[in-house]
């Protein structure tokens, strides 16, 4: 039976009094609530929450985290014991032209560049850090009292190593030397 003036059966009136007054839903009222609510629409039950995916994304972000630590702290070849982020020393390779090389061919050009990047890129494979450009001859102004240089500087290299003679030995594996041309090795002032 229900009450014609609110549409509640005698029960869920009595009920909805006793809410009123304080008193706690009784069980079934709560879900038959919650089962009208569904089906008309007007709410949605909540997806459960999953923690796997979080899991997931949290080791994730350790596993990054772990790698960047073991990046910055990976030893460089040769046991050394520095370290290829920080405590290695930095050095320039200056690489002067042979004063009395023929002019190349663009064929000939792209053969030797490639063969200073092969030379690098074993450097590389090895954990050495070295970064270089080649550089222009047609614009060059030199300025100050050693402006008379002989050779044309036409390139350059930097590279870590552990010290001086480590530094030597990378310079001495250059191709630039095989072809006539001088290097200039100088440290780098840490500032």
């Amino acid at each position: 039976m229900t009450n014609d003036d609110d549409g509640l059966t005698p029960e869920e009136t009595r009920a909805l009094g006793a809410l009123r007054a304080g008193a706690a839903p009784p069980p079934a009222l709560e879900e038959a609530t919650l089962a009208r609510l569904l089906a008309e629409g007007l709410v949605r039950r909540r997806a459960p929450r999953r923690a796997l995916p979080r899991i997931l994304a949290a080791a994730a972000a350790l596993a990054v985290f772990a790698a960047g630590l073991a990046v910055g702290r990976r030893t460089v070849p040769g046991g050394t014991g520095a370290t290829a982020a920080g405590s290695a020393a930095r050095f320039v390779l200056f690489l002067y032209d042979a004063p009395d090389e023929p002019a190349m061919s663009d064929a000939q050009m792209q053969e030797r560049v490639s063969e200073y990047r092969d030379w690098a890129a074993g450097l590389r494979r090895r954990g050495a850090t070295i970064q270089g450009e080649k550089l222009r001859h047609d614009e060059v102004e030199r300025l100050g009292p050693a402006a008379a240089a002989e050779a044309p500087l036409g390139g350059y290299f930097v590279i870590s190593a552990k010290d001086w003679d480590a530094a030597m030995e990378v310079a001495r594996s250059c191709p630039h030397l095989k072809h006539g041309g001088t290097i200039e090795v100088r440290q780098i002032e840490k500032t």
